[in-house]
């Protein structure tokens, strides 16, 4: 990112810490902010950011949805809309350059689920009695059981573990200003006993004072957001199953819980959503299914 660029980028970023703003929000929109000078360094060699204009927005947005995706377009022009309103509120820029740049509808769901046969052959990838292979299992099935966001799994500590109630205290997202959003998440016997398991190995772990849930090996502390994923595709691999990320292991929850019959409120706060929008997200990817199931149940033809 050129100098010009850096300056004003790293004001607003303080803007955004002083604000209250999430860790995973300020990661989203410094990788909007990335985007759109590379873009503009590309195709405007030399524009300042106090020169953009709404049609420099709308060619990176454009740029955005052909080669990423719509999903990354919509989320981050939050961020060059937060940063385009910091100029201006600043009196470094006379305009707010996206406004009136409208925010690209959503589009289908392209995140695929696994299937019931390829998560048992995850689950079955983690077996074993090593220190990894303790924690790889309680790292996928509480994935599986609770549908934890990345972010929520990694933040998680060993205070938040109740295994007598069978629950985790989860952090969630929380608002710009107000701060993050507890909840409890409850837990299936199975991932229960495989945390069982896993703390018991960890007691043993040379950093097994950390308040850090999940630990790395060689002295590493605890598992970042990376360390996690890693986990996931090493997991896979072995499994003979396409690399999962940990957002799909929660549209596969998701999914298989709607699936299961269980109701949308009841996944709405398990799930940590406000807005029954990303719900219908998550939903829609197995609707066929649930659909043809009931047209099964309630055949008429069955039924004279």
């Amino acid at each position: 990112m050129e100098a010009d660029w850096q300056l004003l980028v790293d004001s607003w970023q303080l803007e955004l810490e002083a604000s209250g703003y999430s860790p995973n929000t300020l990661r989203t929109y410094q990788t909007a902010l990335r985007s759109l000078a590379a873009w503009a360094a590309e195709h405007h060699p030399g524009l300042a950011p106090t020169d953009l204009h709404r049609e420099h927005v709308r060619g990176w947005l454009a740029a955005v949805r052909r080669d990423a995706s719509t999903a990354a377009a919509r989320s981050w022009l939050a961020g060059v809309r937060s940063f385009t309103k910091f100029l201006m509120t600043e009196g470094e820029a006379a305009a707010d350059a996206s406004a009136g740049v409208r925010t690209p509808p959503p589009g289908e769901p392209a995140t695929p689920v696994l299937s019931v046969e390829e998560l048992r052959r995850l689950v079955k990838a983690c077996q074993g009695t090593a220190y990894t292979d303790r924690r790889d299992a309680a790292v996928v099935l509480v994935l599986l059981d609770a549908g934890l966001r990345l972010a929520e799994l990694a933040a998680l500590t060993v205070e938040d573990v109740d295994l007598r109630g069978r629950v985790v205290r989860v952090t969630g997202k929380g608002s710009r200003r107000s701060g993050p959003r507890y909840r409890t998440v409850p837990l299936g016997v199975k991932a229960a006993q495989a945390l069982d398991r896993y703390l018991r190995a960890r007691r043993r772990h040379a950093q097994a004072d950390l308040p850090a849930l999940w630990l790395g090996i060689r002295g590493q502390g605890g598992l970042s957001h990376d360390g996690i994923e890693r986990i996931l595709h090493r997991r896979a691999a072995a499994a003979g199953i396409r690399r999962p990320t940990a957002h799909q292991l929660r549209h596969s929850w998701a999914a298989a819980f709607r699936q299961a019959g269980g109701s949308e409120g009841d996944l709405l706060v398990l799930g940590g959503w406000r807005s029954r929008a990303m719900l219908d997200r998550y939903g829609r990817a197995t609707a066929a299914e649930r659909a043809a199931e009931a047209g099964r149940r309630l055949s008429l033809a069955d039924r004279l």
